[in-house]
C-alpha cells in the first residue's frame, strides 16, 4: 500500500490552477497508524493515534487558522460506517470534509510556520494513510 502523507509544492501549484480562485471544498480520509510514532524528542506526544489527530492535529490546525485569521468550514466528520462499492484499501477510519473560502487560504496554512511546528508533526505521527481530495461547486 502506498503512503501519502506529504504534501509537496508541485502538488499545490497544480491544484491551484485548477481550482482557482474560487471556493474549494476538501474531503479528507483517514486512515489511522494502530500506534501513534512521535519522534523521541517531541514535546507534545498524545497516547495513542486518534488524540493525537483529534487533540494534537486538530487542534494545531486550528491555532493556524486563528494565527492567519482563516476561518475553515467543517461540513462534515464522522466514521466510515460500511464500504458498499469499493476496493479492500477503502478502509478508512474517519471521513472530514471541509470548506475554504479560497485554495489559497488552505495553502496559507499548510505552508504557515505555526502548523509545521503545531500541526503537522501530528499528521505525520497519528496517520498511516491519507487522501486529500479538492473538490469544487460546477
Amino acid at each position: 500500500m502506498k503512503t501519502n502523507l506529504e504534501l509537496d509544492e508541485t502538488v499545490l501549484d497544480d491544484a491551484a490552477r485548477a481550482i482557482g480562485d474560487g471556493p474549494v471544498v476538501m474531503v479528507n480520509l483517514l486512515r489511522f497508524r494502530a500506534q501513534a510514532h512521535y519522534p523521541a524528542d517531541f514535546v507534545d506526544p498524545k497516547p495513542d493515534a486518534r488524540s493525537g489527530y483529534y487533540e494534537g492535529y486538530v487542534g494545531g490546525f486550528r491555532q493556524a487558522c486563528a494565527a492567519l485569521g482563516i476561518t475553515p468550514e467543517l461540513l462534515y466528520a464522522g466514521a466510515r460506517s460500511a464500504t458498499l462499492l469499493g476496493e479492500q484499501d477503502d478502509d478508512w477510519d474517519e471521513i472530514a470534509v471541509v470548506r475554504y473560502a479560497r485554495f489559497d487560504d488552505l495553502r496559507r496554512i499548510l505552508t504557515s510556520e505555526t502548523y509545521n511546528r503545531c500541526a503537522k508533526p501530528h499528521r505525520l505521527a497519528v496517520l498511516r494513510d491519507w487522501r486529500f481530495i479538492a473538490t469544487r461547486t460546477r
